[in-house]
């Protein structure tokens, strides 16, 4: 009997069955004994390559805490010079200086109460 030429579907599948048989004997240990341990294998490295995903992750977002910390404290440095400047370094202290003395939450609150209405700024 003649037989017929292979198909091109008959040529893929033994190319995938060879690649397959190359890639598990390269994989396997010599004393494997079935695939359920090369799956294992895989998942935790994965769930590995996620864990040391999400430690760089929590890391770079420590340091972005600091940074924004260090700048803030920059920033609320700046205000505070500027309005040094403003009120002139002596009163700034006596200011500072009265508010010590009464509570600064009080001397706040009394400050405030004088302020006219269209100078409040948002604090």
């Amino acid at each position: 009997m003649a037989r017929n030429p292979p198909s091109r579907n008959d040529k893929r599948a033994r190319a995938d069955r060879k690649k397959t048989s190359r890639n598990c004997s390269q994989d396997r240990p010599s004393d494997s004994t079935s695939i359920i341990p090369e799956m294992e294998l895989k998942m935790v490295s994965k769930v590995e390559r996620e864990r040391a995903a999400l430690e760089a992750a929590e890391q770079d977002i420590a340091e972005r805490k600091k940074r924004l910390a260090q700048m803030e404290k920059e920033e609320a440095g700046k205000e505070l010079a500027r309005l040094v400047r403003k009120v002139g370094h002596e009163r700034s202290v006596r200011l500072l200086e009265l508010a010590v003395s009464v509570k600064p939450k009080s001397a706040i609150e009394a400050l405030e109460k004088m302020e006219p209405a269209g100078q409040k700024q948002a604090s």
